[in-house]
């Protein structure tokens, strides 16, 4: 693998873009987002979508002469590991995530739109008197109860007759 020419510590970093050709500023087009492709503009040459290029690590951050101490390694594994779980973790709760929003989204526009049918046809003028017509068991429900308070209210004049009746006979009550 050819190792790139080292570069002088004041100039700013590169980023290799999908044409090829370095910027001065690989956030120019859209800050810290503009790093990881997602910037304002990602477009690149001929208005294909742009591969993600990472800018060039600084020298200082590489140590290509010596090679790392046991330790180094171990934490090196230790943080990939991590790494990796959290990613793991986030793509799990992506998977599960998505199915959840689908149903959401269905859920509420059926909802919505079974509503708004609903009321439509619910409150159509044609429809008002035969929505409002009592039947058939209630009807008759009712007309029993009614009879059955005519008979009640002519057993408690009775009751009353009766009562004021032994009122007034001697002896009684």
């Amino acid at each position: 693998a050819a190792r790139p020419a080292p570069r002088d510590a004041r100039a700013p970093p590169r980023a290799d873009t999908a044409s090829g050709q370095g910027e001065s500023d690989p956030g120019a087009s859209g800050g810290l987002m503009g790093f990881f492709g997602l910037g304002k503009d990602k477009r690149g040459v001929g208005g294909k979508e742009s591969v993600v290029k990472l800018p060039q690590v600084p020298e200082t951050m590489r140590r290509a002469a010596e090679a790392p101490s046991d330790r180094e390694r171990i934490e090196t594994e230790i943080i990939k590991s991590l790494i990796e779980s959290y990613f793991d973790i986030v793509r799990k709760n992506f998977m599960d995530m998505v199915p959840k929003t689908i149903m959401h989204f269905l859920v509420s526009s059926t909802n919505e739109s079974l509503q708004n049918e609903l009321v439509s046809h619910l409150y159509k003028d044609n429809l008002m008197n035969e929505m409002m017509r009592e039947t058939p068991d209630v009807a008759r429900r009712r007309s029993e109860i009614q009879e059955m308070r005519t008979l009640l209210q002519k057993a408690l004049e009775i009751v009353n007759e009766v009562r004021d009746f032994n009122s007034f006979v001697p002896g009684g009550k």
